[in-house]
């Protein structure tokens, strides 16, 4: 039986692309902050379902509501035909606030909140708004 023994240096050299990639920039961190209730919907669900692109289909937005909000149709497949865009996501956001802050967001029967009873959902709410939080 052969062994084989490979020297840290050898291992040290396999690690720094691993690493590299680990501490490079987020590219969501560049994304602008979204301007328009539609916008700002997509945002939350592309972060609440950790996708970069989502096929959007039907989207009715209500900027002049209080609160105002939008709701839409989405797919994470691309190549969806829109027949196939059945998800559905709606947004609710503070009236009158700029830049615009989520108040509550429905997705697949379940809502998030702040004051949500699920402790999990509550999280979730708190991670979408602190991601919008982020964007300059």
């Amino acid at each position: 039986m052969k062994r084989l023994f490979i020297t840290l240096p050898v291992l040290s050299m396999l690690a720094v692309p691993v690493l590299a990639q680990q501490a490079a920039p987020s590219s969501d961190a560049a994304e602008p902050r979204p301007t328009t209730v539609q916008d700002a919907c997509i945002f939350v669900a592309k972060n609440m379902l950790m996708v970069k692109d989502l096929k959007v289909g039907v989207v009715q937005a209500f900027p002049e509501l209080d609160p105002p909000g939008a709701r839409l149709t989405y797919s994470t497949r691309m190549d969806s035909e829109p027949q196939d865009i059945s998800d559905e996501i709606e947004c609710q956001f503070e009236p009158g606030a700029e830049p615009l802050q989520v108040t509550r967001f429905c997705m697949d029967r379940t809502c998030y909140a702040a004051n949500s009873e699920e402790p999990e959902e509550r999280r979730r709410f708190e991670e979408v708004r602190a991601l919008m939080q982020r964007l300059d």
